[in-house]
């Protein structure tokens, strides 16, 4: 079954691509998750998918679908929809393979990036890139259930667990979404918490369990203006600090892709001593627990410290 996303993307190339505009039959009978009896349920999802393109700031135009047929259809322009041509500096080249890299999609999208660095006079710009060992999840359970919520403005419903509820039973959150952001390797969720009042923001790789959707769509009204990640991401503003960690031989090789150079041999027979960059200090604690007693944060103080206190929570 195609999601509701899907569908979306789905409208918009085939009202981009046509070179007259589509009825509602057509549309119905040609765009992959449209397909079926032309029920009042099926027009129903139709307008909302309209409305939806329009308030997302497609340029959908409603239009007759020749001069000697009073008949409407619709089409997206390509010369209201799409982007003017770009021109690229060698620093803007290799930030997007980089871009590309962490997606995963390298290989593949090589060929698009030559064309770019040789349409910008710039060619083998992107190549070392490619070579990169990058890692970064760009999906994140949930999140197609989400993105519905925010698009119908609809509440959710989950059962959340907070940093500092290791071991202890999950609390149940009611949710008006206002935004989905993603950073430094992780999905956050942006909302007006029911219960509490109050605007909060929620990991989704801490969220338990299934979304589930509650109420009617257009419940609730997103405000106009995006969230800064800086102000509602925990650690978003705080500067990159070096933090120094000893490791046993068993996973060296592992903290050595975050680290810088191979690492060095520390006091301990066949543990070595790394320096990693550190960004996001949630995301490097919870790395460093996941590696068990193999691993040792020496340096700072205030993430060693923040090490000792999740393993003290786990052992209740």
């Amino acid at each position: 079954m195609v999601d509701r996303l899907e569908r979306l993307i789905n409208l918009v190339i085939a009202l981009r691509e046509t070179r007259r505009p589509l009825t509602v039959d057509a549309i119905n009978e040609r765009v992959a998750g449209y397909e079926g009896d032309r029920t009042d349920a099926w027009r129903r999802m139709f307008e909302r998918d309209k409305a939806d393109l329009r308030d997302l700031g497609v340029p959908l135009r409603t239009e007759r679908v020749d001069r000697f047929d009073e008949t409407l259809g619709y089409r997206i322009d390509p010369a209201d929809y799409d982007l003017p041509d770009i021109t690229f500096e060698p620093a803007e080249l290799t930030a997007l393979a980089l871009a590309v890299q962490l997606t995963g999609l390298g290989d593949e999208a090589a060929p698009g990036l030559d064309k770019l660095a040789v349409g910008a006079d710039l060619p083998g710009t992107t190549r070392g890139v490619g070579r990169l060992p990058l890692e970064l999840g760009l999906d994140a359970p949930n999140r197609g259930t989400l993105t519905d919520a925010l698009l119908e403005r609809r509440r959710v419903r989950f059962a959340y667990r907070r940093p500092a509820d290791v071991g202890e039973a999950t609390t149940t959150r009611r949710v008006e979404p206002h935004a989905l952001l993603h950073h430094r390797g992780r999905w956050y969720l942006r909302g007006h918490d029911l219960d509490r009042g109050a605007l909060r923001t929620f990991r989704l790789d801490r969220i338990e369990g299934t979304v589930r959707l509650t109420g009617e769509a257009g419940a609730f009204v997103i405000p106009d203006e995006a969230p800064d990640p800086r102000e509602v991401v925990p650690g978003a503003d705080l500067d990159p600090v070096d933090a120094v960690v000893l490791a046993d031989a068993e996973i060296a090789w592992t903290v050595a892709r975050r680290a810088r150079g191979a690492g060095e041999a520390a006091d301990r027979p066949g543990w070595r001593r790394f320096t990693i960059r550190v960004t996001d200090p949630e995301s490097f604690v919870s790395w460093v627990l996941d590696q068990g007693p193999a691993i040792e944060v020496v340096q700072p103080t205030d993430l060693r410290a923040r090490v000792i206190t999740h393993l003290q929570g786990l052992l209740g």
